[in-house]
């Protein structure tokens, strides 16, 4: 049994009155209340972050197959209010066993006090400032990024390399037209707020406030500052209106994390530099991109939309399915699915999802396809241009 108190909301004060509502019942329902967080969670995305607090006075044995297998990255606080060796032995056990990282706050005895301490705890291990310095030229300003971006969960999205630790500094390099940037595929989202008067920034009446600058800037030009956040990852500063606040015309500074190779309908963004450095001749061109347009406006034909995972496996399978009847049958479908599958692969830049399609392909191999299979495969792995068709 399980009920939802409130829907994701900032109102800190209808938080409040709905847990001084909450009724006391008669048994510990944790499998029931984990998967209502799950659904919860998923219509976000499967890769935000996540942190669930989990309070109980009990642990039950089947605690950890109820929790095992949750598809995005979660950070679970376990609160046993129950001060005994059992129980919190027991917590202990369940954090070590599953795979999702949490830590267990042991109950003392019961007061007020001592459980306002468990969740002063719980704040400074999950929820403190994430402040970092925003640099552009030699004007500079502290920012607070919230929610505070985590690297941990970002190894297990990409196979590229991923930062240790997420730097303190962000230092604009350059800005691009939004129209330009398109919509490239977002790790995590922020918004950067202001430090406060407590900031490592010396600030004086005088200063100009670099966000106030940057935002208006951007939302005036319609532009996106481009921040380096090192071994190939990138960051986007943008200004965005939310629509509940434009009567109000009140927009945040919005600070985008993306993947290396994420928008590489660009070209490579380590190279992107000032269009009055480049002769005249070639600013047509600006940005510079690959020789065939390598973007989501896949002008080459009917693309597929791959906006849920249920529909880019469904599109995968299918070219599985035709691979299965080959040779005797279905060589031409399967060709024409292939191609079309490989094409979208190309200009969405999924280039880690090329090598999972030839790993399936691979087992259908049998002797009788192992021919028109081993030509494929040569052609997916070598060729990578989508306006060749592998025939």
């Amino acid at each position: 049994w399980y009920q939802r108190r409130v829907r994701v909301t900032k109102n800190s004060t209808q938080l409040m009155n709905s847990l001084s509502e909450v009724e006391c019942q008669d048994r510990t329902c944790i499998k029931d209340n984990m998967e209502l967080c799950l659904k919860e969670c998923q219509q976000w995305n499967v890769i935000t972050p996540t942190h669930i607090i989990l309070i109980t006075d009990k642990i039950p044995n089947a605690l950890k197959e109820s929790l095992e297998g949750f598809p995005f990255g979660c950070s679970l606080s376990l609160v046993a209010l129950t001060p005994t060796t059992d129980v919190n032995n027991r917590a202990q056990a369940f954090l070590n066993s599953c795979n999702l990282k949490g830590k267990l706050y042991p109950g003392p005895v019961l007061g007020k006090d001592s459980v306002d301490r468990i969740f002063e705890n719980i704040m400074l291990d999950n929820y403190s400032k994430f402040e970092a310095a925003l640099w552009f030229g030699h004007q500079s300003t502290s920012v607070v990024i919230s929610p505070s971006p985590d690297v941990s969960h970002l190894a297990g999205i990409t196979l590229k390399p991923t930062p240790k630790t997420f730097p303190t500094t962000l230092r604009v390099h350059g800005f691009l037209p939004a129209t330009d940037l398109h919509n490239p595929p977002y790790v995590s989202r922020h918004i950067l707020l202001h430090a406060g008067p407590r900031s490592p920034v010396k600030v004086t009446s005088k200063t100009p406030d670099l966000r106030v600058i940057l935002n208006e800037g951007l939302r005036a030009k319609d532009c996106v500052a481009i921040v380096d956040l090192g071994m190939g990852w990138f960051g986007v500063v943008s200004s965005h209106l939310p629509k509940s606040e434009r009567n109000l015309k009140k927009s945040n500074l919005v600070f985008s994390i993306i993947a290396p190779n994420a928008f590489s309908w660009l070209g490579n963004p380590n190279f992107l530099g000032l269009k009055r450095l480049v002769s005249a001749d070639k600013q047509s061109n600006m940005p510079y991109k690959e020789e065939y347009s390598n973007s989501y406006d896949n002008k080459s034909g009917s693309g597929m939309v791959w906006i849920k995972s249920s529909t880019l496996k469904q599109n995968i399978m299918k070219v599985v399915r035709y691979a299965k009847r080959l040779p005797d049958k279905g060589s031409a479908m399967f060709l024409k699915e292939l191609n079309k599958v490989r094409r979208s692969i190309l200009f969405y830049g999924f280039t880690d999802m090329m090598g999972v399609l030839c790993q399936l392909l691979e087992k259908e191999k049998t002797p009788e396809n192992s021919e028109i299979l081993d030509f494929c495969l040569a052609q997916l792995r070598t060729e990578h241009d989508p306006g060749k068709m592998i025939k």
